[in-house]
């Protein structure tokens, strides 16, 4: 493919497109203004040759059958005719179904990550609606407080840093948590950097809450051995690691105003926060799931901050819209675990800026989402970014630990289920007697 050609078909505000993709669209509109007479030029179907493999005569066949059937249905004849601009989107949607066998391992990669991304996301949502609601009948803190006591309590003191890296939030919100719980005389300290420790009051109140957490891991392992948990652990320790370079690397690209699509390396000597290992908290399943989720997410918001200028959130929302298209109100909010406000800001943001468009009757709830034009651009920037990352973040795994981890998940994603519906009736209950 020659320079400009590859600089047209490469370069997008926001990022990069698949080279395969931008062949077979530009061919298919080709075909649609001028007529199936059309053909490649030798140079491009040698690269999409390159780059599909034997799908390549195939792809072609498929893209020319569905534009001269659109040519046709839309009564067009003669050459030179203008594209409309629907039929981008109508070719996005053939496209996601040809993946090229180049592909096919990172495809893989991305579908065994979902579970690391958005299904984690949604198990952690549901504990902390639990967790929520059972501890709060000991002491009303929130849940970075109560992990850092946890942390302190099974690690002894640590100074902020390391709480910040073990936790997985950042040091600012680590110390209003700090500062809340010295507040409170949970913790203590000698000076602003001095490592933090518990005092008496907040050792008692730690046990307590231990006690009630080792209940509640026990429901959350219920089904899970020994040996499972370990190699459970194991796997997560791996990710984690693999989830902390992410978000270094993904800070460097935002400082150098990076837009392309994320160069990762896998740079075999490369050993993030070598002399401070993050202490990964074991009496607990769920503390380093949280870790794990926590670094995720600050990365995977600079990612799409940075290709998209769309929250984690909108770039959620606009890819739920996306895979399932055109999608009623409550699929989407059903599929997104949120109330229904938040998802409502999040569409109606997504639909002022041109990204999402709505149909049917009027009201929100009776409404079906799409992605524009532009929205359905961005998702594939967003989809080839999440290919890269999800290649990225589970590079280390063989086959068997995915395999394995994402049974051992199934197992606590199925008994956070039935830990929730207990504490919503239990909550029940109580208001009922009051």
């Amino acid at each position: 493919m020659n320079k400009a050609r590859e600089g047209k078909m490469m370069k997008g505000k926001s990022g990069e497109i698949p080279q395969w993709r931008s062949l077979l669209s530009e061919h298919a509109k080709s075909v649609y203004a001028d007529g199936a007479g059309v053909k490649t030029s030798s140079s491009d179907y040698e690269d999409l040759v390159h780059l599909m493999g034997p799908m390549a005569e195939e792809a072609l066949r498929i893209m020319e059958a569905f534009a001269s059937g659109a040519r046709s249905a839309d009564g067009v004849t003669g050459t030179g005719n203008e594209v409309p601009p629907e039929f981008d989107t109508r070719i996005a949607i053939i496209l996601n179904g040809l993946a090229p066998e180049t592909e096919t391992h990172r495809k893989g990669d991305a579908e065994a990550t979902s579970v690391i991304q958005q299904e984690l996301w949604q198990l952690l949502y549901k504990v902390r609606e639990s967790a929520e609601l059972s501890y709060a009948r000991e002491m009303e803190l929130v849940e970075l407080d109560r992990r850092i006591l946890f942390l302190l309590r099974s690690q002894g003191a640590l100074v902020p840093a390391d709480i910040s890296g073990s936790v997985g939030v950042d040091k600012a919100q680590v110390s209003r948590s700090v500062k809340r719980l010295l507040e409170l005389k949970m913790v203590e300290r000698d000076q602003i950097r001095a490592p933090v420790s518990l005092t008496r009051k907040g050792t008692n109140l730690a046990d307590r809450l231990l006690r009630l957490a080792e209940l509640r891991n026990r429901e959350l392992t219920f089904d899970i051995g020994d040996e499972e948990l370990a190699a459970f652990f194991a796997v997560i320790e791996k990710l984690l690691r693999r989830a902390v370079m992410l978000y270094e690397q993904e800070r460097s690209l935002n400082q150098n105003d990076v837009k392309s699509l994320n160069p990762f390396k896998m740079d075999p000597d490369y050993d993030p926060d070598a002399g401070s290992p993050i202490v990964i908290e074991r009496s607990r399943i769920l503390a380093p799931l949280m870790t794990l989720s926590a670094y995720i997410s600050r990365s995977g918001a600079l990612t799409f901050k940075r290709l998209t200028n769309l929250s984690n959130f909108e770039t959620w929302v606009l890819n739920e819209i996306a895979l399932d298209t055109p999608i009623d109100w409550n699929t989407l909010v059903s599929r997104l675990d949120r109330d229904h406000s938040q998802a409502g800001r999040t569409v109606s943001a997504l639909v002022e800026r041109g990204l999402v468009e709505r149909s049917g009757k009027p009201g929100r709830r009776h409404g079906r989402f799409r992605p524009t034009e532009e929205g359905q651009r961005l998702i594939e920037i967003i989809q080839e970014a999440s290919r890269q990352r999800g290649a990225f973040l589970t590079a280390p795994l063989s086959v068997p630990e995915r395999d394995q981890f994402a049974g051992t998940f199934e197992k606590v994603r199925r008994n956070a289920v039935v830990q929730l519906e207990r504490e919503r009736t239990f909550d029940e209950l109580e208001q009922g007697r009051s």
